[in-house]
């Protein structure tokens, strides 16, 4: 699994105190960090309770490697990997953490028209983006994008009872870049509750879910980037039982000749070809990181438009950055202004 670290999203730390000390008779907060699957974690607890740090570290550690072996598309020994390498229409019983994620996307891709649809991972090879080294620095023809774009579809991938599925294409292929971050904050979360924390803040690459009242009993505090500096580079949030997802065209991209801008990472599956709009960041919020996770990147795809249209229609609590003649405009959805703008004058 390759993640990259959205910029449009910061943990503020105006909660001090991280410590390695188990012991206290006040609630202290303790951080664990690490690098996994191509990217960086951190996890932040507030408890009285006394645990040892090493213990939980090790669990974490292990989650971690373990989705990462179900979930990566880039790691040969990954059950996902093995999936698409398997050219066959046989039906093919796959890990269950696979295939509840597989379900999910199904009921993504259908709430959002199509603009999530985990199959791209051809579309995403041949522009450079995937696994696949020999693309890096090209830029596909339209018959190789039409060619691409043939052997996705998410009705090419059929759901059968006792955990089977069926290739309708033998090449088929899936990438769960889109969502499987937030999945795998969400198995982490689920650890910690096995650990009986009730107040705890899980980040991985710039994806946050928040579990409980922090430490000012109103949420954790996360910071989103206006796009500008100083002290009106952040907007403070209170994320209290919720998470938040960014998606954006800024964390990869390359060089594109048909086009204003670069070609971006995020490849619409409608086309077979990135994303074009004025659209940069989407921030989208769930109760779930893997909800939030995918509907960031959906939103992001739909664009500006489309994007808050979709947000309205769901009552999605979102927030879209765009550019316009150079400059940052910040629009909020009415479940975003209902939530974090109400008390504003």
């Amino acid at each position: 699994m390759n993640l990259h670290i959205p910029v449009f999203l910061t943990i503020i730390l105006c909660l001090c105190g991280c410590s390695e000390n188990t012991v206290s008779d006040s609630p202290s907060i303790t951080e664990l960090k690490g690098k996994a699957l191509g990217t960086t974690w951190s996890v932040k607890v507030l408890t009285t309770t006394h645990f040892r740090i090493e213990d939980l570290r090790t669990d974490i550690s292990q989650k971690l490697e373990g989705c990462d072996k179900i979930f990566s598309h880039w790691r040969p020994d990954s059950e996902l990997y093995q999936f698409n390498g398997a050219l066959t229409t046989t039906p093919i019983s796959i890990h269950p953490q696979l295939l509840a994620l597989l379900k999910h996307s199904k009921w993504i891709h259908k709430q959002s028209g199509g603009t999530f649809d985990p199959t791209i991972a051809p579309v995403v090879n041949l522009w450079g983006f995937g696994p696949v080294g020999k693309t890096r620095s090209t830029i596909p023809t339209d018959k190789q994008i039409s060619g691409a774009l043939s052997l996705t579809g998410m009705n090419k991938v059929e759901l059968l009872h006792k955990g089977l599925v069926r290739k309708k294409l033998p090449t088929l292929q899936l990438d769960f870049s889109g969502s499987a971050k937030g999945e795998i904050i969400d198995q982490i979360c689920t650890l910690l509750q096995g650990w009986n924390f009730n107040n705890f803040l899980v980040e991985i690459g710039g994806e946050v879910r928040a579990h409980g009242k922090g430490r000012n009993g109103k949420g954790w505090v996360v910071g989103l980037e206006n796009g500008g500096t100083g002290k009106d580079s952040l907007k403070p949030v209170n994320l209290r039982n919720y998470s938040v997802a960014t998606s954006g065209t800024y964390q990869l991209n390359k060089p594109y000749p048909y086009s204003n801008q670069s070609a971006s990472h995020l490849m619409d599956p409608r086309t077979g070809r990135p994303v074009d709009h004025d659209l940069i960041a989407v921030n989208a919020f769930a109760p779930s990181a893997r909800d939030a996770d995918a509907w960031a990147t959906a939103l992001m795809i739909l664009g500006p438009k489309e994007g808050m249209e979709k947000a309205e229609e769901l009552d999605m609590v979102a927030r879209f950055c765009s550019t316009q003649n150079g400059r940052m405009k910040i629009s909020f959805s009415t479940a975003y202004q209902r939530l974090y703008l109400s008390d504003i004058p």
